[in-house]
């Protein structure tokens, strides 16, 4: 009798339902011992190896919480969501953005589909790419997106982390989002994927894993894709590669991890955004398709990255671990940064720059993990080190402003005249050095009956610019603080888990260099979040509930005296709620809503108390399902619904009524059909994307206008051998 062990990699687990294969396909009786896609050696840590996924693969059953390390979500006093490689490869996505949009209530992107970078929004507050965490660590990603291939998991942690991960370079108190790079399985994977997109873009992905030595203790896995062509959006074209190669050594005591990343990103005449007038009412948004940017227009980055890590068990209760990587990111750029919206008629002024810049970053930890008893109550205590160092150069081209129009852009043989080369060739731009020292403790009792963390993090943060032409440091900042955190959980039958937390977010605050005493450094901006949830277990679905509170302190440039302060505090309020899942046979789902009320509080004067803020839409709701059909074996029906409330753009502090940009709805449609050919695993997949061709903006907490994504059509055939 043959034995199937079903890992990531088999259809059996819901990737592709090989189980669900034509009656024409004759399989000999199988005796099948299920397992988890994680299972053995796939991401091994030391908090253990992923969480493993719920029913239908989708959507796994923890993530990583930075100092804490991987926790099952129902013992975490957080909002999480985790999401799989096979949810990535089903919605056919290309950016996290895309993954969390068409996944995550809380979540949206804030960037066009035609840009060239990505930015997210969660809960109502702005995280951009280079905020994102690669295994836990900040600084190793690009600048601009992160290509999908690569990755096995997308976590999101909603809220503050400061504690939890250290501060992120920009400040950003939204929550954290962790990419998890893919590691070889025990089984042997050799898959080979062919991609098209409208209009005319066509790619590949290889990927390939093996594992060596007499009990499997070392693992290979190489991932390499690449993506080009003329998209759905006028002049706009991409060609966008990646490769990876991922090392690990999994021994009685010590393990080892290797990951190295290279991607290429160009695209000609990407897309933009802009911002209204003040006063302005935002009009109609114009067909995603007409693009704003010039046939000059241009975006070349390249980025290079190393990781590796080791644990060491001293003893089956005390784990040392160490982490290095380093990051250099390259970029060219001819673009219109942001257009300035006019009036009504969509007419605009537009600038046009080049520039040309790179980031280099070091960043690394250091700790260890204990676990002890006192008495009745178990802890599992752990100390860490972090330490990030990142260099950035730039110099820059100003050419003359033009004007152009939503409804019908203007063309330009050329950018003109150079306004300002003095910043060319670039030069040193500024630094940020981050440097943090944490320590935390998980007290249970009861066997995890109750659950109690507490912890704080001493964070160091030194940042400075440099002078555009001399070259000579401009502003510098030099400040520390110490961030405490509370976790609790309550966890009265396997089903229900109840939880709080108290948290906190550091953000600094620095003046631009236009404002007056524009070296002054304050101490950094405590943001701070209180949340209560309720989280279900029925072992092949989960669901959510939680209330949260956000505020962040605000800096601003007074307009009469010109000096930066801080004046303001964003208050974001809200509930949400998901489920996830397999909810009875074959039929999965990820659906979700958010309710968000974010407001101003404490301007000066009181002059914008109350004031809605900017991006930040009042109800988000997702709905994601695949039905396996009874029609034909192995064909499943996908469709996936987003809707995002209504919001206001424009200048921070002073949104009024004719500054909203309408509600919208996207629903995209799709089929995945799972088969054998020869005995091989292939799976078609189909989606068509915004199927009604919806017109609208995306709301963005910066204030600025962004057009959404055009009707596209994404097919692509995967062969496993």
């Amino acid at each position: 009798m043959a034995i199937l062990f079903l890992t990531a990699n088999d259809l059996a687990l819901a990737q592709d339902r090989t189980d669900r294969a034509p009656a024409s396909v004759q399989l000999e009786t199988l005796s099948v011992e299920a397992r988890s896609p994680d299972a053995g050696r796939l991401g091994q840590g030391e908090a253990g190896g992923l969480p493993e996924a719920f029913s239908g693969g989708q959507v796994a059953r923890g993530s990583r919480l930075g100092i804490l390390g991987n926790r099952d979500y129902m013992q975490t006093p957080f909002s999480t969501a985790s999401y799989t490689e096979k949810t990535i490869r089903d919605l056919q996505a290309v950016s996290v953005g895309e993954v969390l949009t068409r996944t995550d209530p809380s979540v949206r992107a804030s960037i066009g589909s035609g840009n060239r970078y990505d930015a997210l929004t969660i809960r109502g507050f702005r995280v951009d790419n280079r905020e994102f965490a690669l295994n836990g660590l900040y600084g190793l990603v690009p600048d601009y997106r992160i290509d999908p291939a690569p990755l096995e998991r997308i976590e999101v942690l909603k809220g503050p982390a400061a504690f939890l991960f250290g501060a992120p370079i920009s400040g950003s108190i939204a929550g954290t989002v962790n990419v998890v790079t893919k590691r070889a399985p025990d089984e042997p994977l050799t898959r080979a994927t062919v991609d098209y997109a409208s209009t005319t873009r066509g790619g590949a992905e290889i990927d390939v894993a093996r594992r060596y030595g007499d009990a499997k203790q070392i693992g290979v896995r190489i991932n390499a894709a690449g993506l080009g062509g003329a998209t759905p959006i006028d002049q706009t074209a991409q060609r966008n590669g990646v490769g990876s190669l991922a090392l690990d050594y999994d021994g009685d005591r010590l393990r080892l991890f290797l990951d190295v990343i290279g991607q290429h990103d160009a695209y000609d005449a990407q897309t933009r955004g802009g911002n209204p007038d003040q006063g302005l009412r935002v009009p109609r948004a114009p067909d995603p398709r007409r693009n704003m940017s010039q046939n000059f227009d241009f975006s070349r980055a390249d980025s290079l990255t190393a990781l590796g890590r080791a644990e060491f068990d001293l003893t089956s209760d005390i784990t040392l671990f160490a982490a290095l990587g380093g990051n250099r990111f390259t970029y060219d750029k001819q673009e219109n940064p942001a257009f300035t919206l006019l009036d009504a008629q969509g007419n605009t002024r537009v600038n046009s720059i080049f520039q040309s810049g790179s980031t280099s970053t070091l960043s690394g930890e250091t700790g260890a993990r204990a676990r002890f008893d006192t008495g009745w109550v178990k802890h599992e205590a752990v100390f860490t080190a972090t330490y990030l160092d990142q260099d950035l150069t730039l110099g820059q081209i100003t050419y003359p402003n033009y004007l152009s129009n939503l409804y019908a852009p203007v063309r330009l043989a050329w950018p003109g005249q150079p306004l300002d080369a003095g910043t060319f060739p670039r030069g040193r731009a500024s630094y940020d050095r981050m440097t943090s020292y944490a320590v935390a403790d998980t007290m249970s009792v009861a066997d995890g009956l109750v659950e109690l963390m507490v912890g704080a993090r001493r964070q160091e943060i030194e940042l400075g610019n440099y002078a555009p032409v001399t070259g000579l440091l401009g502003t510098a900042y030099d400040k520390s603080a110490t961030t405490p955190a509370f976790g609790l959980v309550v966890r009265p039958t396997e089903v229900l888990s109840l939880y709080a937390n108290a948290v906190q977010g550091l953000t600094a605050l620095r003046a631009p260099g236009s404002a007056m005493k524009s070296t002054q450094t304050f101490p950094p901006a405590r943001s701070r979040q209180y949340e209560i949830g309720a989280k279900l277990d029925f072992k092949t679905f989960g669901a959510t509930l939680a209330a949260f509170q956000i505020t962040q302190p605000a800096g601003n440039v007074d307009p009469v005296t010109n000096v930066f302060g801080v004046g303001g505090t964003q208050r974001n309020r809200g509930f949400e709620g998901t489920i996830f899942g397999e909810i009875v046979p074959d039929l999965r789902v990820i659906a979700g809503a958010t309710l968000l009320d974010a407001r101003w509080r404490r301007t000066r004067g009181g002059l914008y108390d109350g004031n809605p803020a900017t991006g930040a839409p009042r109800v988000q709701a997702t709905t994601g399902l695949e039905w396996d059909t009874p029609v034909l074996r192995g064909l499943t029906a996908i469709a996936t619904i987003v809707y995002t409330g209504a919001s206001y753009a424009g200048t921070t502090f002073t949104n009024l009524p004719f500054s909203k940009i309408q509600d919208w709805t996207t629903v995209d449609l799709g089929l995945r059909y799972a088969t054998l050919v020869q005995d091989k695993p292939v799976t078609l997949r189909a989606t068509m994307s915004n199927v009604t061709d919806n017109h609208y903006w995306i709301a963005n907490p910066n204030g600025a206008l962004i057009l959404g994504v055009p009707r596209t059509v994404w097919l692509s055939a995967s062969v496993d051998f």
